[in-house]
């Protein structure tokens, strides 16, 4: 079945009588080319601004988020940006793998679960990095070792298999 309102409107958005566009089909739709590009942008004046918005969504049929996925891959890789065009560019020909960059004044937050102080977040600010377990462990593995460093490596505890070995200018043990 496919759904389909004209988008009588002026065009590209420039005729106050813009409406949207809504197209739906229940079956597979796929859309196949060299590249392929979704912009959200203000409209041309004088149609009314609002908040510029693209959402991938998958879903069940009753909205109650028990089924769907979002597949995102890149043979090469994946980049997620936000921030300002100029300081975060959307395209880096270097990415080779997953990357996440945000601008200096935004934040990036990993979380699983709802409930503040039990579930697990991750969290990068402005202000510092911050690992939240709530109420799970936290374990930090490695075959070879594992060291902890300050100010420039000036202070560290390193974790190896022979040992564990603490510098630092002054070193106090409660």
């Amino acid at each position: 079945m496919l759904l389909s309102d004209e988008n009588t409107g002026g065009g590209s958005g420039g005729s106050p009588d813009t409406h949207d566009h809504a197209q739906s089909f229940d079956g597979a739709f796929k859309i196949s080319a060299k590249a392929v590009e979704m912009l959200s942008r203000p409209p041309i004046p004088p149609a009314s601004p609002g908040p510029n918005v693209i959402t991938l969504l998958a879903t069940d049929l009753l909205g109650t988020g028990e089924d769907g996925t979002v597949d995102v891959k890149g043979a090469k890789g994946v980049r997620i940006t936000a921030g300002p065009p100029v300081v975060v560019p959307a395209h880096s020909e270097s990415t080779n793998g997953v990357e996440i960059f945000v601008g200096e004044i935004q934040n990036v937050t990993i979380q699983r679960g709802l409930l503040p102080g039990i579930d697990q977040k991750i969290e990068m600010t402005p202000s510092g990095i911050t690992v939240d377990a709530g109420l799970m462990p936290v374990t930090i593995q490695s075959l070879t070792q594992i060291t902890l460093s300050v100010a420039g490596g000036l202070s560290t505890i390193t974790l190896a298999p022979e040992g564990i070995t603490i510098q630092g200018v002054l070193i106090q043990i409660n």
